[in-house]
């Protein structure tokens, strides 16, 4: 590998010695509100009135964050024969996205947000994208009224992040756009029909690329494949959740999601899809420490001639011995495409094309297109270790095979291989300045049968956060 980290570390450390000066250990604790600085309310603003109350005042808020990092990777296989490798092999690169926001409270009735991101890139080797200066997008939009209807409702508009259920289907609303940014427009209710239990009603629509942009670079944020796909992407559905007993919590879902029709590198086109999918989620705990987990999910299509009849199922039992210190064993599925039939089988993992299985794994699905987690069963032990004033140390491996249920990969077998993997979360410093914290991250895979390649695989990163 051919980074060259060395300037970018030493300018990190000078960084960290500056907040460590701010918060030495002869010095009382700051509040912690690193992301917040409120100022004084503004008399000219109207608030709104909701439920015929008007909120009691307005503050103004602003802050925001800078990340910064080293990733590098290299043999990680996919499924094709040439290249049996993605990327070219080798990559390293410095990933920096700054961001800020503004907000304004209006007492406790309602707020509206705002944030501008970007992200470049500082390549040592491998392709080049995301140079500086890049592009300046609003990545948030949002104005959210809340204790609506005697305090039942939560209503959320505009562009804004979302997480839904466990986020494994429903968390990243710009795949394509990678670690840069992940937001949905449109509108979110949050209902609590009882304590401890809600339902989240959604329904939000995704263009092919942003327009609230400075510099726009005209990049494609849903597509499933490489280059421009031009693909946009509408959903609606309902997650409810029910916390209301200590000893089992469950939840279940329904999402439409329909991708327009779109098209390929080469310039066919690819008919639009309506996809169903059916979920449960189990949360049964049976001690103060043992606890499991269980999600399943059916999912169907009929339309433009698709026929899709797919699963996914995961589970765990996971034993937590003091907060952040635990083990845990955890098996996954999610169906592949049998070429022995009429229909599609592979699982569209819907608003989950992010790393949540593995960052390595991620990119080995390149040929099939990004994020698209399928045809994929994985076993793994877990544990987790956290320490330090108040657990801020965070240690966290994995070990265990993963294969594919499907024959379809270039080597002909089902094991994908054995993948192993180790997270420390870090803080750094805390003070007037903000707070500054760190992980390094490492992958390390050894390919089986299903690959072409045989060549062992890695991925690292180490990450510095700055949020101010």
């Amino acid at each position: 590998m051919n980074a060259r980290p060395l300037p970018a570390a030493l300018l990190l450390a000078a960084a960290a010695a500056a907040f460590a000066n701010e918060a030495s250990p002869g010095a009382p604790a700051p509040e912690p509100a690193p992301t917040v600085a409120a100022a004084a309310p503004a008399a000219p603003a109207e608030p709104p009135v909701l439920d015929g109350k008007a909120p009691d005042r307005v503050s103004f808020r602003a802050g925001g964050d800078l990340r910064l990092r080293l990733e590098a990777f290299d043999d990680i296989p996919i499924r094709t024969a040439e290249p049996a490798v993605t990327r070219g092999g080798n990559n390293s690169y410095f990933r920096v996205r700054p961001r800020l926001f503004a907000g304004i409270d209006f007492g406790d009735a309602a707020s509206f947000d705002a944030r501008l991101c970007d992200e470049f890139r500082v390549r040592n080797t491998g392709q080049k994208s995301y140079e500086w200066p890049d592009e300046l997008i609003l990545d948030r939009l949002e104005l959210s009224f809340r204790n609506l209807f005697d305090g039942r409702v939560d209503l959320s508009l505009g562009r804004q992040d979302v997480r839904l259920g466990s986020g494994r289907l429903f968390a990243e609303g710009t795949a394509k756009d990678g670690s840069r940014t992940s937001f949905f427009d449109g509108v979110r209710a949050r209902v609590r029909p009882a304590e401890k239990t809600t339902l989240d009603l959604f329904g939000f629509y995704g263009t092919c690329e942003n327009d609230l942009a400075i510099g726009h670079e005209h990049r494609d944020l849903t597509g499933l494949a490489p280059g421009w796909n031009g693909m946009d992407e509408a959903t609606a559905g309902a997650f409810f959740e029910d916390l209301s007993l200590p000893e089992f919590g469950w939840g279940a879902y329904y999402v439409w999601l329909r991708d327009t029709a779109w098209r390929t590198l080469g310039g066919d086109r690819v008919p639009h899809e309506d996809v169903h999918t059916l979920g449960l989620r189990l949360m049964p705990r049976f001690s103060e420490g043992l606890s499991a987990e269980l999600e399943t999910a059916y999912q169907w299509s009929n339309s433009d001639g698709y026929d899709r009849r797919a699963g996914f199922a995961t589970g765990g039992l996971k034993y937590e011995f003091t907060p952040g210190t635990y083990v845990s064993a955890n098996a996954l599925h999610l169906s592949g495409d049998d070429a022995g039939t009429d229909r599609r089988e592979d699982f569209n993992v819907l608003f989950g094309r992010y790393p949540w299985i593995s960052e390595l794994l991620l990119y080995g699905f390149d040929a099939d297109g990004v994020g698209t987690w399928h045809n994929l069963a994985q076993c793994w032990l877990e544990g987790g270790i956290a320490f330090g004033e108040d657990g801020a140390h965070k240690i966290k491996a994995t070990v265990g095979p993963v294969f594919a249920p499907e024959r379809d990969g270039a080597g002909g077998g089902r094991e994908r291989g054995w993948l192993e993997t180790i997270l420390y979360r870090f803080p750094i410093a805390k003070g007037d300045a903000g707070e500054l914290a760190g992980h390094l991250f490492l992958e390390v895979f050894e390919p089986g049968d299903y690959y072409a390649s045989d060549r062992t695989a890695y991925f690292f990163r180490t990450e510095l956060n700055w949020a101010f």
